[in-house]
């Protein structure tokens, strides 16, 4: 082998020795005791919350009003929609070959 070849592998170990080395490093440097405090603040608010809906409710006696359906985009809804599709397509080839 050239001596451009022995330069090409010994230039080139430390990047292959870095690329394997740094993020290793970074990967064992961060480990440490799980942090659990999120967990805990969240079970405290579902404890609350849960507190609170066992608690008498002061209402007005009227029903809260309902949230209107929304209508996702693309997407049709039962088969009514797809008879009324049927027969509009069928209309409209009947009236093409008329």
């Amino acid at each position: 082998m050239s001596a451009v070849v022995w330069a090409n592998i010994l230039l080139a170990i430390p990047f292959l020795i870095a690329f394997v080395a740094i993020p290793l490093w970074i990967t064992l440097r961060r480990q440490s005791a799980p942090d659990h405090s999120q967990a805990h603040a969240y079970l405290g608010a579902k404890a609350a919350l849960a507190e609170a809906r066992t608690a008498p409710a002061v209402t007005s006696g009227a029903r809260p009003a309902r949230r209107p359906h929304r209508a996702i985009p693309g997407r049709r809804s039962g088969v009514a929609a797809a008879r009324r599709d049927h027969a509009r397509q069928a209309a409209r080839h009947a009236g093409a070959s008329a």
